[in-house]
């Protein structure tokens, strides 16, 4: 399998937080509450630099597509019970919650519907989803930054998406339903909690 993030992986995080600052780890961190109690499944969760303050108390399974943001990962993330996983997620164990920050903004439709069909069979009863992704922008500043992060993607690490996918609509056709949000820049990034109704 192609590493689309070799070329990325040295410096993404200084990259995004050049443009972002700390908003989009203020996005993943907001609902992580009690972590040490719950066994997590983190599914695309890059480089895992914003995670390292709570990686103490964080146990379950942390999968990648990429290689090198693997072993950045594994590095970051030293200290953590995590068990690292490189591939596509396949349900195996059951986890109290999953967190998806930044990821399904990179899928196609039929691979989001996939995902979150393997992320169903995963979850225990009563468990959620810590979501985090970009939704529509809010000006013209954020609509060309969105513009430009689309198109370079599509181009440095080969996504497919040209949009923006309608989260919603697939959270809520597979069974699931939104009990928490809290917004950043104006709504731009979002940060959710989906549980299965």
């Amino acid at each position: 399998m192609k590493d689309q993030y070799s070329l990325l992986a040295p410096w993404y995080s200084s990259l995004v937080k050049f443009i972002f600052g700390q908003k989009l780890k203020e996005a993943k961190l907001c609902f992580l509450d009690d972590t040490k109690s719950k066994r997590v499944l983190i599914i695309g969760g890059g480089d895992g630099l914003d995670y390292a303050e709570i990686e103490a108390d964080i146990s379950g399974e942390y999968w990648e597509l990429s290689d090198s943001m693997l072993k950045k990962a594994k590095a970051n993330l030293q200290f953590s019970q995590l068990d690292f996983r490189l591939g596509n997620f396949e349900a195996g164990k059951k986890f109290d919650e999953v967190w998806l920050h930044f990821v399904l903004d990179t899928l196609p439709d039929e691979a989001i519907e996939s995902l979150l069909e393997e992320i169903k069979l995963a979850l225990k009863a009563g468990g959620r989803i810590v979501f985090a992704d970009f939704f529509r922008p809010k000006n013209y500043r954020q609509k060309f930054l969105n513009q430009v992060m689309i198109t370079f993607f599509r181009l440095v690490a080969g996504h497919h998406r040209k949009d923006l996918p309608d989260y919603s609509g697939f959270f809520s056709k597979k069974g699931f339903s939104k009990t928490e949000e809290q917004r950043f820049m104006e709504g731009w990034v979002k940060s959710q909690v989906w549980r299965l109704k």
